[in-house]
């Protein structure tokens, strides 16, 4: 379910929005993002059929109420040591052009803030580029933090794959016994930092996104979640996600994975980008000056949380929406 307001700035009101109705907003962010993924039927599935609570959607118009900015945070559920806490994840936080620079965020998202509040939300967290993060690392007026920025790796498959069965990803793979037998378990790794926590419902909601065809590599000792891309011409397999399975302690190695992910893409190399405490993986660091869009990791406090001592023991492409 999702919570949609929109804010008619003709009436300076804010008024309730159908669930669904995302033809304004998937327009507006097309028009901002320039990207062509922001359909109708992708923030149905991003926003409404979000698993673990109820996505708040605002959008925000202009005097003429033509819409000039619009943001959303999902509930995510994460878990630290022996403690577990609902955060939300901010996506889609886009503003036209011609009303950048005013703090619209901090002056009309921050009053929706109330109904993540409500479901029990105690943090928020989202990925900018570094156009977004001004410098005195103020994410638009909200007051976010850097936590980290997302390293780059390009990965070459330095094992064989032994060992490592790869699956397309699909309707009928997601309603399997052998996913539901291995997602469940993936979410007992020992987390001194906060982590995401990967239910099978999660994990099979966050697969059926509408326009990525991923690919599963089942270890014994973990799990790697990809897909195929291009660069440079060149086909590559993204790793999206790496997940011990059972509660093994320590690293795990994931030179196997990343072989297995090459050889199922027929790719000659893995992009990597995020960080695991859990699974390691080798490869060439990229330096920042030679990202296409370099990402940075932001955290917004809403409790007693330290945002100067948050930090992730995992994060990766899947945890979040890039891809």
């Amino acid at each position: 379910m999702t919570i949609h307001k929109r804010y008619t700035g003709s009436d300076r009101a804010t008024v309730d929005v159908l669930t669904g109705d995302w033809v304004v907003a998937a327009a507006h962010l097309r028009d901002v993002m320039h990207d062509q993924r922001f359909t109708p039927g992708y923030l149905t599935w991003l926003y409404d059929q979000n698993p673990v609570g109820d996505t708040v959607a605002v959008d925000i118009c202009d005097d003429d109420d033509e819409i000039i900015a619009h943001g959303a945070a999902l509930p995510q559920r994460l878990r630290k040591g022996d403690r577990e806490a609902l955060f939300v994840l901010i996506v889609n936080a886009a503003v036209q052009p011609r009303a950048q620079g005013n703090n619209i965020f901090a002056t009309k998202i921050i009053e929706h803030i109330p109904y993540v509040l409500e479901q029990g939300c105690i943090g928020g967290y989202g990925v900018t580029n570094e156009r977004s993060t001004v410098p005195s690392l103020r994410l638009d007026g909200l007051g976010a933090h850097l936590v980290s920025q997302l390293p780059l790796k390009i990965c070459p498959p330095l094992g064989t794959g032994a060992g490592v069965a790869s699956y397309d990803v699909d309707e009928q793979f997601l309603s399997s016994e052998l996913f539901e037998e291995v997602a469940g378990q993936l979410d007992e790794h020992p987390a001194e930092n906060w982590t995401q926590r990967w239910t099978p419902e999660l994990l099979r909601w966050r697969l059926s996104r509408p326009d990525v065809r991923y690919a599963m590599h089942i270890g014994d000792r973990a799990v790697a979640i990809t897909t195929k891309s291009t660069a440079w011409g060149t086909p590559v397999a993204v790793i999206t996600k790496l997940l011990p399975r059972r509660p093994w302690l320590g690293t795990v190695s994931g030179r196997e994975l990343v072989a297995a992910a090459c050889r199922h893409h027929r790719a000659p190399s893995a992009f990597y980008a995020g960080f695991n405490a859990c699974v390691r993986v080798r490869g060439v660091s990229v330096p920042r000056k030679y990202m296409p869009s370099p990402l940075n990791l932001m955290f917004l406090t809403l409790s007693d949380l330290d945002p100067a001592s948050f930090g992730f023991d995992i994060f990766e492409f899947l945890d979040f929406d890039a891809l």
